[in-house]
């Protein structure tokens, strides 16, 4: 290979011709191809190919340091990472460079563009992720394999959400290797990002790909692209993996600054045409992968940041149209202090009780219709219009779902513990507890069952949820109550 290389740069070479912010047009490289790695006179990898025409190369330089008059050579290769086991637990750049100081990554080289799997390697969605999140484990189920957008204005926890996916992962039943792509984010939220994982342990299967905002073009461009092909390398082998995208409206921008400096035709708000196709082609290459193919999974939440709650601006529509579905964080519900502040409205997995647990999916069937039909007896209330005993009921019951499904972020609800606590709430064992001391009683109920029944916990986990354990859950609660009350 290195021959090949030596004989193609003693032909040909390129002359950079414009240059600006490392965003580059080269001459006289035919024969080039799309996301092929350019070298320097030394054989070392100093840009990669983002388009071309008839008279220019257009490239993405990983340094702004570059020396205008060297000569550009094609390495005849697609820009590639070294991936292993080992990669677990780093820390790597937008280029797939280890930055954790704990020396280089040896491995397999991966290509960092690779086609999305063909249908007929597909397997249906049907196994659980579950996330350890109330809200999103009973109203908006993921499964492994997924494409689940989350999406609102800034600062309304989207990334907590998604860190929580990843903390919570330690819990899971099979293991989920997590790669968490940090593109365009400020330093500060990339060392607190890698602070909390390490404080959680983390690190022991997650993977961290940072590529800040004053870091290259090329870097930022290619950060998602990398944590999906690190993704991939460990689906590929039969495991299950998740990749987070922190944010695709960020890479978009990025996607549209360089695509201008390039002069190509802007379109619907500057960006370039085929921003649509560019996260298409990475979302699409989530999947869960058939038996033949070795049964792994990759799944994709990707983020994406509102402006003042617009969900029809160009790129949430794109990436809506792709997904299958997305989870949506409404300002106002923030406001009111109802955290993870999820509209369940506006929110839909297109999975959803697909991949859902049998047990979790018989006590909470009808919570979404419950929930849209507490919001309009609401209404009716705040009209001063005469209600029936029956819609007191309802509106109770709704109030009481609506503070069950509050979560204090890094918190962790696992699948079964949901079963009861919203098994309990379809009984009514608390409809007689006062509204204030509802989430008090929810703690102490999960310490009581964690520590004292966890036999009940592990039969839920096996698949059991019989009228045995039913009877079992209304003795504890009953019981429970009654010291509930003393305590108070």
């Amino acid at each position: 290979m290195a021959k090949e290389k030596n004989s193609r740069k003693s032909i040909v070479s390129g002359k950079i011709v414009s240059f600006f912010s490392g965003v580059a047009k080269i001459q006289g490289l035919p024969n080039i191809f799309l996301h092929e790695t350019l070298l320097d006179k030394n054989n070392i990898p100093v840009a990669i190919v983002v388009g071309f025409n008839e008279n220019f190369v257009e490239a993405l330089f990983f340094s702004e340091d570059v020396d205008l008059e060297q000569k550009i050579f094609p390495s005849g290769e697609p820009h590639s990472i070294s991936v292993s086991d080992t990669s677990i637990g780093r820390i790597v750049d937008g280029l797939g460079n280890a930055i954790d100081d704990l020396g280089i990554i040896k491995g397999e080289l991966v290509p960092v563009f690779q086609d999305a799997p063909l249908i007929i390697d597909r397997d249906p969605v049907t196994v659980p992720l579950t996330t350890g999140i109330k809200i999103i484990d009973t109203n908006l189920a993921l499964g492994r394999g997924q494409r689940e957008l989350i999406i609102g204005d800034r600062k309304l926890g989207k990334s907590t959400i998604t860190k929580d996916v990843v903390l919570n992962q330690k819990y899971a039943e099979k293991p989920v290797v997590c790669i968490y792509v940090l593109s365009g984010q400020k330093q500060q939220k990339i060392r607190e990002v890698i602070t909390l994982f390490e404080d959680q342990n983390s690190f022991l299967y997650t993977i961290v790909v940072a590529a800040p905002v004053d870091t290259s073009f090329a870097q930022q461009y290619l950060a998602p692209f990398v944590g999906c092909a690190i993704g991939e390398y460990f689906r590929d082998k039969g495991n299950d993996a998740l990749v987070i995208y922190d944010d695709l409206s960020k890479h978009a921008k990025t996607y549209r600054d360089f695509s201008l400096l390039l002069e190509r035709a802007p379109g619907r708000e500057a960006y370039p045409g085929d921003v649509f196709s560019l996260h298409a082609g990475l979302l699409e290459r989530a999947a869960q992968l058939s038996k033949e193919k070795g049964g792994g999974s990759l799944t994709a939440l990707p983020i994406i940041e509102t402006q003042q709650g617009d969900l029809t601006s160009f790129i949430p529509t794109n990436i809506i149209s792709i997904t299958d579905g997305q989870i949506y964080l409404e300002n106002g519900l923030f406001q009111k202090g109802f955290m993870p502040a999820v509209n369940v409205g506006l929110s839909v997995s297109r999975l959803g009780s697909q991949v859902q647990p049998p047990a979790l999916q018989e006590v909470v069937s009808g919570i979404r219709l419950a929930l849209v039909q507490h919001k309009d007896l609401q209404k009716l209330s705040q009209l001063e219009t005469v209600v029936s005993d029956q819609a007191q009921k309802k509106i109770h019951r709704g109030d009481l779902t609506l503070e069950l499904l509050k979560q204090n972020k890094h918190t962790n609800i696992t699948w079964p513990e949901q079963v009861i606590l919203f098994y309990t709430v379809e009984q009514g064992f608390f409809d007689d507890i006062e509204k204030e001391k509802w989430s008090s009683f929810e703690v102490l109920l999960l310490e009581l069952i964690r520590y004292q029944y966890p036999f009940i916990l592990e039969k839920i986990l096996a698949g059991s949820f019989d009228e045995k354990i039913k009877t079992n859950i209304k003795s504890i609660v009953e019981d429970f109550k009654q010291e509930f009350v003393i305590l108070q």
